[in-house]
Formats: C-alpha cells, sequence, structure tokens
C-alpha cells in the first residue's frame, strides 16, 4: 500500500493544460471580479444600489445551481471521464454569454439596463459554475498523491497569477486602444479577446488531462446524506470557512482597486502600474507553496502563514501611496501578492485532500457536490464584499466620473488596506486549526484504497453461483486384497462440480460454501480457484473438519458412498455466510438438496433462495438423494419438493424422480410437478438411457452416447447439468424443440466424455475437448 501512495504521477503536460484551464477561469472571472462593477457604474451608467442588490440577489441563485451541478458533474458518466466533458461544452457557451455581459446599453432606460444586467449576469454565473465547480473537482480525480496535488495546484496558481497579472496590466490600455477614446466598444471588444481565450484554455486542458481516480459508481446519495456527511468533514468545514473569507476579501477590495486608483489616487493609469509591480512576486508566491507544505506538512497552516502575510503587508499599505512613497509602496504591494498568491495556491489544494477525509470519516464519496459549496462559499463571501461596497460607496454618496467626497474617499481607501488587512489575519487564525497534515492523509488514504479493493472485488458479476457442499471425494483403486485397497483423493460436491463444467466453458462462477481451516480445506480452495471459480463465499471453519465421501470400486462392490459427514464444516454453513448482495450479482443460482439436511445450513440456503429470487434470477435445482445423510426419507421428500417450488430449472435423475413424486413413471412425474409448481425447465436423466427435457408440454429425447472407456460415472450427473446451464447462458429460456435436442445432444456427449476420467471436477471436459469428441461422435 505504500508504494501506491507514491504511483499516480501526473504527467508535466497535464499540469501546464490544468494551470492554462485556471488561466482561462481568470481571463472570465477576474476579468469580472475587476472590472464588471465599475463597468456597469462608470459604462453602463446603472446606479450603485441597483449593483449591490444584484450582487446580493445572484447569491441565491448560486445556492440553488451550484449544488445541482456538482451533484449533476458527480453523476456523469462519459468515455472522457466525469468532470472534463463540461469544460468542453460549457465553456464556448459560457465565453458568449461573458460577451452579452460586457454589452453595454447606456441609451437604455433605467429600467431596461437593471433587466438586461440581471439576466446576463445570472446567466453567466450559471455558466461559470458549469465550468469552474467541474474544473476544480478534477484535481481530485486526476490522482490521489497528496505531493502530485500539490503540484497540480501549483501550476494551476502560477498560471492563475500570470493571467491575473497580464489582465490587470493589459485591460485598461486594451479598452483605450481598441475603444479609440469609447470605453463601450472598449470593453465588448475585450470582452470578445478574452471569452475566446476563456474557451480555448478550457478546451485545452480537457484534451490534455484525465481522470484516473476511480469512484463509487451510481451513488444514489440523498441530499439530506451529503450535508449530514459535510457536517461530519471538519477538515472541509474549515476549507468552507476559508473560501467564505477569502472570497469577501478578495473580491471585495479588487472590485475597489480601479476606484480606489481613480478617485483616491486620482490616476487610473496607476492601476496598470501595481499590476506590473506585483506580477512577478504572484509567481514566486505560488511557487513557494510546496516548499512551505514540504516544513509543515499541513496545507492548512501553510495557508494560515501565507494568509497572516498578507493581512500584515497590507494593512502597511494604508501609511504609504504611489504618489508621494512609491517605494514603500510597491515593496508592501509586492510582499501582500508574493503572500497572497501562496494562500491561493494553498486554499484551493486543501479541497481535494478533504474529500477523502469525508469518504474516510463517512463512507460517501461527493467531490463534486463538495466542491460546489467550496464553490458557493467563495461567491457568497464575493457577493457579501462587493456588495457591502457598493452599498457603503452608495451611502457616503458616489457619483460615477466625478470627484468624490471625503467620506467616499475614506471607504475606498480602508477598503485597500486596513479591512482586508483583519480580515486575513482572521483567516490565518481559522485555518491554524486545519489538523489533516500528511502523514494522517496517507493512513486515510490508505484506509480508502483497501476499501474500494474490498468493494471492487465484491462487485464482480457472475453467470452462476451455487451454494452447497465441497468436499474431498476418495476414489477407491482396483484390489484384488481387500486389505491393500488404495483410496485416491479427488474435489467434489455437486454444486462445486457443476461449477468446474462452467468454468471449463468460460463461464464466470462463484461457490457459497464451508469448508474446514484444515489441509484438506485449503487443498479444496486452491483447486477450485486453478478452476476458476471464485472464492468470494467460500467460508473456513476453524472447528469443524471438512466433509468427506468414500466411494467403493464398483467392480468389486456395489456403487456406494460412505460419508464422514457428522458435524462438518458443510453443514455449519450459517445465514451469516451469504452475503444477499452477491446473489444480485448473478444470473443463475443453482442449489442442491444436501444444503437441507441439517438446520443451520437449511436456513442459509433459503437465505440465499430469496436474494436470488428477490432480484428475478433463474434458480437451478438438483435434488441430488443420498439417503445415509438424512433422518428419514419424509424429511428428505419434504425438502426436495420445497426446492422443486422455488426453481425454475430442475435436473433431477429418474430414480430421484420417483421418489420425490411417488410416480411409477417418468411422465407421471413431471405430470405431477408441473401441475404442483411452476418449474420453466425439467431435465431428467437416465444414466445410460438417456436424458429428456420438458419443458410445458413439450417433451424431447436423447439417448446416451455409450462408450467404453467409462471408468468412473461420478459426477456424470454434474456434467450434463453445467453444460445444459451453459447453453441456457446463452441461448436463453425460450428454447425450441431444435435447441432443446442439441442441448441435450451436447451435454450427454460431455457427460460420456466425463466418465472416461477419474475424479468430477478434475475430469470435466474442456471446450475444446468436447468439441473434438463431437466430431468424433458424428463421423461414425
Amino acid at each position: 500500500m505504500k508504494n501506491d501512495l507514491n504511483q499516480s504521477k501526473v504527467p508535466f503536460i497535464s499540469k501546464l493544460a490544468y494551470g492554462m484551464g485556471d488561466v482561462g477561469c481568470n481571463f472570465s472571472w477576474m476579468f469580472v471580479g475587476n472590472f464588471l462593477m465599475i463597468f456597469y457604474t462608470d459604462v453602463f451608467g446603472i446606479s450603485m444600489s441597483a449593483v449591490a442588490t444584484l450582487m446580493l440577489f445572484s447569491r441565491f441563485w448560486d445556492a440553488i445551481n451550484d449544488p445541482i451541478i456538482g451533484g449533476l458533474s458527480d453523476k456523469t458518466h462519459t468515455r472522457w471521464g466525469r468532470y472534463r466533458p463540461w469544460l468542453l461544452f460549457a465553456a464556448p457557451l459560457t465565453a458568449l454569454v461573458l460577451i452579452l455581459t460586457f454589452w453595454a446599453h447606456p441609451d437604455w432606460s433605467q429600467t431596461h439596463k437593471i433587466i438586461y444586467m440581471a439576466v446576463t449576469y445570472c446567466i453567466l454565473v450559471l455558466g461559470y459554475t458549469c465550468v469552474n465547480i467541474p474544473y476544480g473537482t478534477l484535481c481530485g480525480a486526476m490522482t490521489q498523491n497528496m505531493t502530485e496535488r500539490a503540484q497540480i495546484n501549483t501550476s494551476r496558481s502560477v498560471s492563475a497569477m500570470i493571467a491575473i497579472g497580464i489582465i490587470n496590466i493589459i485591460t485598461i490600455p486594451l479598452i483605450e486602444w481598441l475603444g479609440n477614446g469609447n470605453a463601450r466598444q472598449g470593453y465588448l471588444l475585450i470582452a470578445i479577446l478574452y471569452g475566446t481565450i476563456f474557451a480555448v484554455c478550457h478546451i485545452f486542458c480537457f484534451a490534455k488531462t484525465k481522470e484516473v481516480v476511480e469512484v463509487p459508481v451510481a451513488q444514489k446519495i440523498p441530499l439530506r446524506l451529503q450535508l449530514q456527511a459535510v457536517a461530519k468533514n471538519k477538515p472541509y468545514l474549515l476549507a468552507l470557512l476559508g473560501q467564505v473569507l477569502f472570497g469577501f476579501i478578495l473580491y471585495g477590495r479588487n472590485a475597489d482597486l480601479l476606484y480606489y486608483f481613480t478617485y483616491v489616487e486620482n490616476d487610473a493609469v496607476l492601476f496598470t502600474y501595481y499590476s506590473m509591480a506585483i506580477i512577478i512576486p504572484s509567481i514566486i508566491g505560488a511557487a513557494c507553496f510546496p516548499k512551505v507544505f514540504q516544513l509543515t506538512s499541513n496545507k492548512g497552516w501553510a495557508a494560515s502563514v501565507f494568509a497572516f502575510g498578507t493581512g500584515i503587508t497590507i494593512i502597511a499599505l494604508f501609511f504609504f501611496s504611489p504618489v508621494t512613497s512609491p517605494i514603500p509602496f510597491y515593496l508592501f504591494a509586492a510582499l501582500s501578492q508574493f503572500f497572497f498568491s501562496g494562500f491561493n495556491t494553498a486554499i484551493y489544494a486543501i479541497i481535494p485532500d478533504c474529500v477523502e477525509y469525508g469518504e474516510w470519516r463517512t463512507g460517501i464519496r461527493n467531490d463534486g457536490f463538495q466542491y460546489a459549496f467550496i464553490s458557493l462559499g467563495n461567491k457568497i463571501g464575493m457577493a457579501l464584499g462587493t456588495a457591502l461596497l457598493a452599498l457603503s460607496l452608495g451611502w457616503a454618496g458616489y457619483e460615477a466620473n466625478t470627484t468624490q467626497n471625503e467620506a467616499v474617499v475614506a471607504i475606498m481607501r480602508h477598503s485597500f488596506s486596513t479591512i482586508p488587512g483583519v480580515l486575513w489575519v482572521v483567516t490565518a487564525l481559522a485555518l491554524f486549526f486545519y489538523k489533516l497534515d500528511k502523514r494522517s492523509y496517507n493512513r486515510i488514504l490508505a484506509v480508502i484504497k483497501y476499501r474500494f479493493l474490498k468493494r471492487k472485488k465484491n462487485q464482480r458479476e457472475y453467470d452462476v453461483i451455487a451454494l452447497g457442499e465441497l468436499l474431498v471425494d476418495f476414489n477407491a483403486l482396483h484390489s484384488n486384497d481387500f486389505d491393500s485397497v488404495v483410496y485416491e483423493s479427488n474435489p467434489g460436491g455437486a454444486p462445486c462440480n457443476v461449477l468446474a463444467m462452467l468454468s471449463n466453458l468460460q463461464k464466470r462462477t462463484a461457490f457459497i460454501g464451508k469448508v474446514g481451516d484444515d489441509f484438506l480445506g485449503h487443498a479444496l480452495q486452491q483447486r477450485i480457484v486453478r478452476m476458476g471459480i471464485s472464492t468470494e463465499g467460500l467460508s473456513k471453519d476453524k472447528k469443524r473438519n471438512t466433509t468427506l465421501a468414500f466411494l467403493n470400486d464398483s467392480k468389486t462392490y456395489p456403487h456406494q458412498y460412505l460419508f464422514y459427514r457428522n458435524r462438518t464444516a458443510d453443514m455449519n454453513l450459517d445465514e451469516g455466510d451469504v452475503d444477499a448482495d452477491m446473489l444480485s450479482r448473478t444470473r443463475i443460482f443453482h442449489f442442491g438438496s444436501l444444503s437441507f439436511t441439517h438446520k443451520r445450513c437449511r436456513k442459509a440456503t433459503r437465505k440465499a433462495i430469496k436474494a436470488a429470487k428477490s432480484k428475478h434470477r433463474l434458480i437451478s435445482f438438483d435434488p441430488n438423494y443420498r439417503p445415509v445423510l438424512w433422518p428419514g426419507e419424509e424429511e428428505a421428500r419434504k425438502w426436495m419438493l420445497y426446492g422443486c417450488s422455488v426453481c425454475d430449472i430442475l435436473k433431477v435423475e429418474a430414480s430421484e424422480l420417483a421418489f420425490i413424486t411417488q410416480q411409477t413413471t417418468i411422465q407421471n412425474g413431471v405430470d405431477f410437478l408441473q401441475k404442483h409448481y411452476s418449474i420453466s425447465l425439467i431435465l431428467v436423466t437416465s444414466g445410460e438411457a438417456g436424458s429428456q427435457a420438458f419443458m410445458g408440454n413439450r417433451k424431447v429425447y436423447q439417448e446416451a452416447f455409450l462408450t467404453n472407456r467409462t471408468i468412473d460415472t461420478t459426477g456424470a450427473g454434474d456434467t450434463f447439468l453445467g453444460y445444459c446451464l451453459a447453453y441456457i447462458l446463452e441461448q436463453g429460456m425460450e428454447l425450441s424443440d431444435h435447441q432443446l435436442q442439441e442441448m441435450l445432444f451436447r451435454a450427454n456427449a460431455a457427460a460420456s466424455l466425463e466418465t472416461t476420467r477419474k475424479g468430477a471436477i478434475r475430469a470435466m471436459p474442456t471446450q475444446a475437448e468436447l468439441e473434438d469428441y463431437l466430431k468424433q461422435l458424428t463421423s461414425f
């Protein structure tokens, strides 16, 4: 497991592509955060109070669509993965809405302006959510390696800082240049350019990333349970608090930046100089996060360090001006951006690890749902920050494109420095309590991987599952002297015999039963594993031995079995040993009558039958009658009739049919069963006299293939049934007379071939051997 934790290395091109995704995000959302508010008030001509109201209202809209998009992305299933397809399809549409959002109509009435603003902005928010939530969640799906995730988020943050720097440096000059002095035209053309970059970056991210982390499939988790799971995830709650504070501080201050340089410092061009001064520190700060994380081994503590540094240096900006004291101003601006960039990397690197913590703590993995609330928290912070700024400026008497009063200037000044600085210190204190370090995360990941492998093993699909006895057959070797008889041990047990034939025919099989925790039980387990039979349902009994059966040499004495089955393992199969879910993952469930001989294993068998029937699985039954194992004939008959009452396919030997039904002929016995029970297919074997199939009022007979090479008939009936079940798996239950005939012909041939070798399970013919044998039979 330790080695697994160091795997899942992400190629450099994928890290670069993921970083380019955030370049696209910032050419949309940072453009919106930094410029939309002043675009609305100073270019579109919308009142400050209307803008503030929209910022608050849009968060109610986010509260609805963010969890919905998060849940939908978790449920997305495509050949490209869960999250990547959203980047491919949603990004171009969102780019178009971005262009419409920055299409100003200053000549419209105030009412029409507000309606247009509300509609385009809310659709833009929805579109951005459709891109950003899957994009953010994608990091956790690319790897579970904590260090790799840190590097991916570093790539993201460095790319973002570069993009933000470029946006802040070039936007104001581009608006002037592209608009030729017309701000309305300049903003529209910028939106077209940035929208194109947004779409192209996300398409590149889609093309060069890959989702490799497997998650539980088709989870249908009620909203109430998802919210409860979130409430139990303490690291996630701290990350969510950090995102709310982050959004409040970042977007509130960013919305103030252009107002600050325009109306406090009286020169909007200074915003470009400020942006140039902070771009290099922002890249360095983002790149330093892995080093700080390496020192602290805790992403929350790393974020706390960066947040504290951001707060102190931003507060220092209150005492300096880019006009009167440019050197200290730009020095502290550069330092604040250095620390902020490190925090920006850390806070997003935390989120994927919280998903693993939540899965470990609650068993629920909902990447998209959790990231949706992270996105919502960030947007709530953004709404509160920008809305409070707008409300404050409006209350103080802000008027667009004119000299501002002292109250407005004071609000702009403190919103640039002291207020965000203090809040950054508060954020640092909150994240100091984040306890998910590298060591505990790796332990959690090891547990999750163990659970996943166990769950994946238990999700295997089967063609046939059989329940019953797995024992050792001791076959007598011929000897003239009774005292020197030698017995050869062979794996046996009718249900496993059937599975062995099916496995040889390339069918997926599994066995439910119990053997002793002894050398014979271990040998049996190894044998059926080599046969390709799953032991998912096989249990070992530490207190009881493996069942034994001795078979005499029929050339010397009449053919008979001698069972050593007094308090042995297979009799002790318990209801708790039967996994009901396992029975939902098979097409056919098969059982025999020996698992009805004792109360404990009878209950287990009935539980398995009930589970299979509840999932509408085909049920096959073989009443393999061994008189010595039953307390009396009536008890045996009672439970064999019960088996007939629940099965769809019945395979029965002619003498057993007579015993069960108390009828003297095969036809009368079949009529009795068809009258009392709804058995779709009854297969009757008569040894050298051949076999018959009864389906409704139709009957098909096939003679046996006799051979002078027969040396052991043990398991011949099981071979016959195994082939019939394989045929039904391929052709279905709606069989024509021709298909019934073909099935019996080939099943009889398989049984004939099996008798030419000793040992039931080891004697089962393969598909190739059967085909060769059939060619020999048809050549005569």
